[in-house]
């Protein structure tokens, strides 16, 4: 589970997994999913929220990744933007770091050094070249 705060746009940039894949936001304003397709896209603005990564095992209910990791938070142009990649489950001869489930997470700033988040950019932007990944089933 990670927290955030504020408004931020949530991209699947990448999927590369054998299960179903979905982001789940939980927020004051109840339960979003985001499904786990390439250039699938939600806007969340609550004052704090949680953001959950899960796989749907076949046959059962959906679970938990084993792993998620944030990236670096970067700004450039406006946007203040992380990466989270994560890995579902965990199998024998698969490496530790296998990363097959991407997100990039984006939220408007203001002026420079501002931490007032401005209206979002329209249309919202495309994953870049190095960030697109095969959808997943």
């Amino acid at each position: 589970m990670l927290r955030f705060h504020g408004a931020w746009r949530i991209t699947v940039v990448g999927t590369s997994a054998d299960f179903d894949q979905r982001a789940v936001v939980r927020g004051a304003y109840g339960l979003r999913v985001l499904p786990g397709r390439v250039g699938a896209t939600i806007v969340v603005d609550e004052e704090s929220w949680t953001l959950f990564l899960e796989h749907h095992l076949w046959g059962r209910t959906w679970r938990p990744n084993l792993r998620t990791t944030p990236g670096p938070v970067t700004e450039h142009d406006g946007l203040r933007s992380r990466l989270l990649t994560s890995n579902d489950r965990h199998w024998p001869g698969k490496p530790l770091g296998y990363v097959n489930f991407v997100l990039r997470l984006e939220q408007s700033l203001g002026a420079p050094g501002s931490e007032v988040p401005l209206p979002w950019p329209s249309p919202p932007l495309p994953p870049s070249p190095g960030e697109r990944g095969r959808a997943g089933r």
